[in-house]
């Protein structure tokens, strides 16, 4: 039928023939929901709705326009056209009249999605969360409501209300896989691996050709130390997608992290090969190749990297760095001290030059270097970082102090440069200046989760102030209740207080949160030691080892367990 035949036939049809197609045409809760100030708005509004069944949202809004002249109280008209103008990608307009629709009813569940919708779709996200919110809590069956607030939560990294979105969606539907999968996905984001493979495998039983689903097993099982299983699930995912490098880059990481260096070589070869360019797996590729001991190859890579991007600093940097990490610190140093005499008021050239001499194992050396980008580039943080750094390694922890403490003055906003200056006091045996250096931090931010951890285990680990260490580690753990290291640190604490049960719970949790760390596994064994569980002692010591062997304190700990 043509468009005027249509007019035509609409013009003729009854008003009580269109009163009866509105219930065909909206949800039970639309009807009910719905108010007419006229029988013209009514009848304006149903044709609207039977031209968008038929495809034409154009003339369907105008029709929508009509009716709101005749009733503009009418919100189901202002929502309507919200909805229309969101599909027909026109989210400025799909925001006015949700707003207009909300300024009829403030509290209304489908206004409060569509306006939160509609900043989402002009990248207006964190304006988005709070109608969203709203939304979800007013009518929290409504999936698409919590679909879209996931959705914001995610573009935010808001992974905790991720979280408890779709643990409202599964409850709502638990047959729904993609829902699982997403909620998986989220715990495993947070750092919760056995809540994680819960929900994982609920998506696996639903879906098990669901992409993604071996990426984030292997994850999974990578991060609750389950490594061969990991790398299993790596390998199956990279046979359906070899061009995944995110996936390949994992694999790689899992074997060098193994010690199966030749087998992570041949992966970072792949890598390289798809996207020579990349500058970062030419130099993976290249780094295990030393370590796996085909040193050979790894310098026909290098030789290879300098014909491809001759001139370029950053793949000179490349080049010292590992030349420096794998026996040749003179060529290391030659090179670039080279490059400096080329360059000599370059930072970049004056920072690569320091960084060779410090990693030749003459940090002295590199001093006059930083001096000298301090000079060229005074308002730059890496001179005063590398100094304070190149100073450290060779032992001179007072002009350590010095450096760090000038750098924390001249950048008061960077809070890092407090903690480094902090822990370098520690190091002189000056707690009470590390404190201060921390308490800098939460005079200005007194909710830095960071901040508060890091003072909180200082006087853990000094063994003092530690009902005042709990409540700062305490009030961390508010801001971020699945931080392993904070909990590591409560655990630290506690263990302190002599309250091994508390110690032991959250040491525990901390080791599977973390995915395996050297100092949370001996806090854990030394738990395990007073509580008279020599052989789950025995085991955490052994695992601080396996990261880090050359621990004596750690080794002698284990010697001693009879």
């Amino acid at each position: 039928m043509a468009r005027g035949s249509l007019a035509v036939v609409m013009r003729l049809l009854p008003l009580a023939l269109l009163a009866l197609l509105v219930p065909a045409v909206l949800s039970a809760q639309t009807a009910e929901t719905a108010r007419f100030g006229s029988e013209e708005a009514l009848r304006r509004y149903a044709r609207g709705r039977l031209l968008e069944e038929q495809g034409l949202k154009t003339e369907a809004l105008e029709e929508y326009y009509r009716a709101l002249v005749l009733d503009p109280r009418a919100i189901e008209i202002a929502r309507r056209v919200s909805e229309v103008a969101a599909q027909m990608g026109d989210p400025g307009r799909s925001l006015e009249f949700a707003e207009r629709a909300l300024s009829i009813r403030p509290e209304d569940p489908r206004a409060l999605w569509l306006k939160g919708a509609a900043f989402l779709n002009l990248g207006r996200d964190p304006e988005a969360l709070a109608p969203l919110a709203a939304a979800a809590e007013a009518d929290s069956d409504r999936v698409e409501y919590l679909r879209t607030l996931a959705h914001a939560a995610e573009r935010l990294d808001r992974f905790d209300l991720l979280v408890r979105c779709y643990r409202r969606v599964v409850w709502l539907d638990d047959e729904d896989g993609e829902a699982w999968f997403q909620l998986a996905a989220a715990e495993t984001r947070l750092g919760r691996f056995g809540a994680a493979e819960t929900a994982l495998a609920a998506a696996v039983e639903l879906n098990p050709l669901r992409p993604g689903l071996f990426f984030l097993q292997g994850w999974i099982a990578e991060s609750l130390g389950r490594l061969e299983e990991g790398r299993r699930h790596y390998r199956q995912h990279l046979r359906i997608h070899p061009d995944d490098r995110t996936t390949r880059r994992r694999l790689i990481l899992l074997l060098a992290r193994e010690k199966r260096f030749v087998e992570a070589a041949r992966e970072a070869r792949v890598l390289a090969g798809a996207r020579p360019e990349d500058l970062e797996a030419r130099h993976l590729e290249a780094e295990l190749h030393f370590q796996a001991g085909k040193a050979g190859e790894g310098m026909r890579l290098l030789e290879k990297l300098e014909k491809d991007q001759p001139g370029s600093v950053d793949a000179l940097s490349v080049r010292v760095g590992i030349l420096a990490r794998h026996g040749r610190e003179r060529l290391a140093v030659a090179e670039a001290e080279q490059w400096l005499k080329q360059h000599p008021e370059d930072l970049r050239a004056l920072l690569l030059a320091a960084r060779a001499r410090e990693m030749s194992g003459a940090p002295e050396h590199a001093v006059a270097h930083l001096r000298r980008a301090m000079e060229v580039a005074p308002d730059s943080l890496a001179p005063h970082v590398m100094l304070a750094r190149a100073h450290e390694s060779a032992g001179h922890l007072d002009e350590a102090e010095k450096t760090w403490s000038e750098a924390a003055s001249r950048f008061p906003d960077l809070d890092g440069l407090a903690f480094d200056l902090a822990i370098c006091r520690e190091k002189l045996g000056d707690i009470v200046g590390a404190e201060k250096a921390v308490r800098d931090v939460l005079s200005r931010e007194p909710e830095n989760a960071m901040a508060l951890n890091f003072l909180g285990y200082l006087f853990a680990d000094h063994n003092r102030n530690l009902e005042e260490s709990v409540d700062l580690i305490q009030r961390a753990l508010h801001f971020d209740p699945n931080n392993g290291a904070y909990l590591d640190s409560l655990g630290w604490a506690y263990y302190r207080l002599g309250r091994l049960g508390e110690a032991r719970s959250h040491l525990e949790r901390a080791v599977t949160l973390s995915g395996g760390d050297p100092v949370i596994h001996e806090h854990l064994g030394d738990v395990y030691k007073d509580l008279r569980l020599n052989d789950l002692a025995r085991d955490q010591y052994r695992r601080s080892l396996s990261f880090d062997p050359s621990n004596d304190r750690v080794r002698n700990k284990l010697s001693r367990i009879r």
